[in-house]
């Protein structure tokens, strides 16, 4: 099963890598690097069945940052590239060293789906572009894209592309119907037979249909990258550039590795994955590669077929190799309108609609869904990702800052137990509580406490002196742990207490 994953995984990442080198500014065969060392460390090193590899919003900062140093895919250029994915995986391993990983615990699920979803519709869309071959239409936005080839589908649409597409849509969903394992592998050689047919019905001038094409590969691409005092000068331009693509890059792969941790029995360690995400694109440039991250797509077509284990990356790997080495002539003649017709289904796919319905019974919830969603949809991944980690924080801020407090009468006064963490955000919902208490002394129940910082000892040392210049008194009930710390900060002087 994992050995079969691995296959398909490789027939997915081959048409990937060769449009993400593109979008980086490198020649083809880089991406095929990428697809298969990157891929293949992140296997070995990591814990889970993600696919890493070549990514969409890696490759565009790629471009983005190198292209006003140097002339695309120029040997300069690639030198440039080398040394900002040497950046990358550095920043990653000076993450890991941190222990950052927890950072991206705090994405709740409503935002990992939003992620998730938003990916999907973006597959969804990139894949249009060999389906309808639109491969020299640009646009901007998802919508004038869609409008214009509504507006103009006769003169923008190539039939035989679409036809080829459709048939392997079409073929995948019916497998899935009876074959859900098999379904990828089914859409992909319908697809195939379908190219290999109108290529004999109809001759290449007519059709237009874009082929994979042969592609050669070095088993071994050994590389130095280029450092010296010139190059690192002008790196520092690079560096902005190294931060967001290595935080991106963390933050896609921890958001799949997440989910495949809530959804199967994987024992994944998140710290591990950042090593292993570090340590593939720190050492992708001596391989002749790129960096990269992890991918939605091949994940979770690695995951419906039942990987559950790394082996699946690693074989994936392997295999990229051999289908580029001794399927060569075959897979030249494989149609990109089928590649693209794949990714479709596996987009459509990654759109759950049980989960609207589900996160429509928590208006925070929903509200983080949709919000990851279209922030995806209009402004792109990253800065989807970006908007999921702040929402997720925020409401997590908001969660605990709230307080349980109950009031209730005794003899010796007042007692206000506090359920919660009692920090410098959950104060002041402490004090509007704490100034309506009844006149007389006041005893603070903390031992529901699960947290109390400097600002709240303020917060009590400065109502005790209130009250006692008004001839009541405030105590507070502590436990062992609560009592050290009001010593270490000099408190304990100040404050009546109260063991538990």
């Amino acid at each position: 099963m994992e050995v079969f994953a691995g296959l398909v995984g490789a027939i997915l990442v081959i048409p990937q890598g060769i449009t993400f080198a593109y979008l980086a500014g490198l020649p083809p065969e880089y991406g095929l690097y990428c697809a298969i060392f990157v891929t293949l460390f992140c296997s070995l090193l990591g814990s889970s069945s993600m696919m890493s590899g070549p990514n969409t919003a890696v490759a565009i900062l790629i471009g983005t940052a190198v292209l006003p140093l140097a002339g695309r895919g120029s040997p300069l250029y690639i030198d440039f590239v080398f040394l900002l994915c040497l950046m990358v995986g550095l920043i990653q391993l000076m993450f890991w060293l941190a222990r950052g990983a927890r950072i991206f615990q705090y994405l709740s699920p409503a935002s990992i789906s939003g992620i998730s979803a938003g990916a999907g519709f973006l597959i969804i869309m990139s894949s249009l572009d060999s389906m309808l071959d639109l491969s020299t239409f640009q646009t901007t936005f998802f919508y004038e894209k869609l409008y214009v080839i509504a507006s103009d589908a006769g003169n923008l649409v190539n039939p035989y592309s679409l036809a080829i597409g459709l048939t392997t849509i079409a073929s995948g969903y019916l497998g899935k119907r009876y074959s859900p394992r098999y379904f990828i592998i089914i859409a992909v050689t319908a697809g195939y037979l379908c190219g290999v047919l109108v290529a004999f019905v109809w001759p290449q001038p007519i059709t237009e249909l874009e082929y994979l094409g042969r592609m050669p590969l070095e088993w071994l691409p050994l590389s130095i990258p280029n450092i010296n005092i010139e190059y690192l000068m002008i790196s520092t331009k690079l560096i902005p550039y190294a931060i967001a693509i290595a935080f991106i890059g963390l933050a896609q792969s921890l958001v799949i590795v997440r989910e495949l941790k809530m959804e199967t029995d994987q024992d994944i360690n998140l710290d591990k994955e950042v090593y292993a995400q570090g340590m593939a694109n720190f050492l992708a440039p001596f391989f002749s590669g790129f960096a990269g991250a992890g991918s939605f797509n091949r994940t979770r077509a690695n995951q419906s077929l039942g990987a559950t284990t790394p082996l699946s990356g690693i074989t994936a790997a392997g295999f990229v190799l051999i289908l580029i080495t001794f399927l060569g002539p075959i897979l030249t003649f494989m149609p990109m309108a089928a590649m693209s017709g794949t990714l479709f289904i596996v987009g459509a796919n990654m759109i759950k609609w049980r989960d609207i319905k589900h996160y429509a019974q928590v208006r925070s919830e929903l509200i983080i869904y949709f919000t990851t969603f279209l922030c995806i949809m209009f402004f792109g991944l990253a800065a989807g990702v970006a908007v999921a980690v702040v929402l997720s924080v925020s409401v997590f801020m908001l969660h605990i800052s709230q307080l349980e407090l109950k009031m209730e009468s005794a003899n010796t006064g007042t007692v206000l137990k506090v359920k919660g963490a009692l920090f410098y955000a959950s104060v002041a919902h402490l004090t509007e509580k704490f100034h309506r208490h009844l006149d007389g002394d006041l005893t603070v129940d903390l031992q529901y406490t699960t947290h109390v910082d400097q600002s709240a000892v303020d917060f009590f040392i400065r109502e005790s002196r209130q009250m006692a210049a008004q001839g009541t008194k405030l105590t507070l009930l502590i436990n062992d742990e609560q009592r050290k710390f009001l010593e270490r900060l000099g408190a304990s002087s100040e404050l009546e207490l109260v063991s538990l």
